[in-house]
């Protein structure tokens, strides 16, 4: 009889029936460091799966894979990694993180051709996406039937979902990652590069409009103290004058006052006093 290789996982009651209902029927059970996909295809265990079990590659997660009854299983260790799903479950995503996780998965295409390995195999679903100290990581399944470009655009869906629509730069840059990806082929390195281009040239005018902003208010300030200051002045001059009028008046009609008291108190004085007394008021 032959041996058939069940990689120590219980068979699924009801799983024959679900395999022959879908040609590909991809499952996934989250462990606390495991991720296991599994595949109706039969399991073949080419180069690719070879180079993956014999190399750390960055950003792959390590993979391993058998067949178990014409089908097969994949395992992911996550090293306790958390899915994007589970990180930004509660959390929305920021212009820069997506910038991240972009430049991230780019290095990693560009690292696999030195071990001739397949890009399109990559998952690129939020669920097949693990973030671990701010370093992201990627599933490799050769079973996966989409190329890149499609699945990225996917992705796109993800970020526009759960963006932070408080900031404009992340709306900004997950609208144009959704919008630019709608192409069948496209070149995702030059689509950032024009959106840092368009960032930079936005932050450079928002740094002008401010300045501008700025010197305004510094002149409304400066205006806002002269005319404090005039102000002060005329209030000075009018008080000065007020002073000036009061000691006049007093020079004029202070013998006259006096004399006026003197002459309703009945206490007339000498004459001679009265004539010394206005002449010290000239």
């Amino acid at each position: 009889m032959e041996k058939i290789d069940f990689c120590k996982a219980e068979k699924v009651k009801g799983e024959e029936n679900q395999m022959e209902e879908k040609k590909t029927n991809q499952q996934s059970r989250v462990a606390e460091s495991e991720i296991i996909i599994d595949s109706v295809q039969p399991y073949r265990e080419n180069y690719q799966m070879r180079m993956l079990k014999n190399n750390r590659i960055p950003g792959l997660l390590r993979v391993s894979g058998c067949g178990m009854e014409g089908a097969s299983r994949y395992y992911y260790h996550t090293g306790h990694a958390q899915s994007l799903e589970t990180y930004y479950k509660n959390k929305d995503i920021r212009a820069e993180e997506i910038l991240k996780l972009t430049r991230q998965f780019l290095s990693v295409m560009e690292k696999m051709k030195d071990y001739m390995l397949e890009p399109n195999y990559l998952m690129l679903s939020e669920k097949y996406i693990f973030e671990k100290n701010e370093n992201y990581f990627f599933c490799f399944f050769p079973e996966n039937e989409k190329t890149w470009q499609v699945s990225y655009h996917e992705l796109t869906e993800y970020f526009v979902r759960k963006v932070d629509y408080q900031d404009l730069e992340s709306i900004q840059l997950a609208c144009m990652l959704h919008k630019e990806t709608l192409k069948e082929t496209y070149d995702l390195e030059s689509i950032l590069q024009q959106y840092e281009e368009e960032a930079k040239n936005r932050e450079e005018k928002s740094k002008e409009e401010k300045i501008r902003e700025e010197s305004k208010r510094e002149k409304d300030r400066r205006e806002m103290e002269e005319n404090q200051n005039i102000e002060i002045q005329e209030n000075s001059y009018y008080n000065k004058a007020r002073e000036n009028y009061a000691v006049m008046e007093e020079k004029r009609y202070g013998p006259i006052k006096k004399f006026a008291k003197r002459f309703k108190s009945g206490k007339w004085g000498e004459w001679e006093d009265l004539i010394t007394e206005a002449d010290d008021y000239e």
